[in-house]
């Protein structure tokens, strides 16, 4: 699922560089940056094996996942 609106918003304002971590003021998920494919590859893949719900998108030049707590 695409990142929700509130969490794009932060994302863009405190996520800047690679495996920066940052909590949404919104709805408080955890929004975990990624500078390269292949990491934020794996993280989704841990994310999905676990059945974690998360959504995820890019923001700039990072990718973005936006997991429940």
């Amino acid at each position: 699922m695409p990142l929700k609106e509130c969490c794009a918003r932060e994302a863009e304002r405190t996520v800047r560089k690679h495996r920066d971590v940052a909590t949404c003021d919104g709805c408080g998920r955890l929004l975990l940056g990624y500078a390269d494919e292949t990491t934020f590859q794996l993280t989704v893949d841990e994310l999905d094996a676990k059945d974690v719900g998360y959504d995820s998108g890019r923001r700039g030049e990072l990718w973005v996942v936006a997991k429940k707590r």
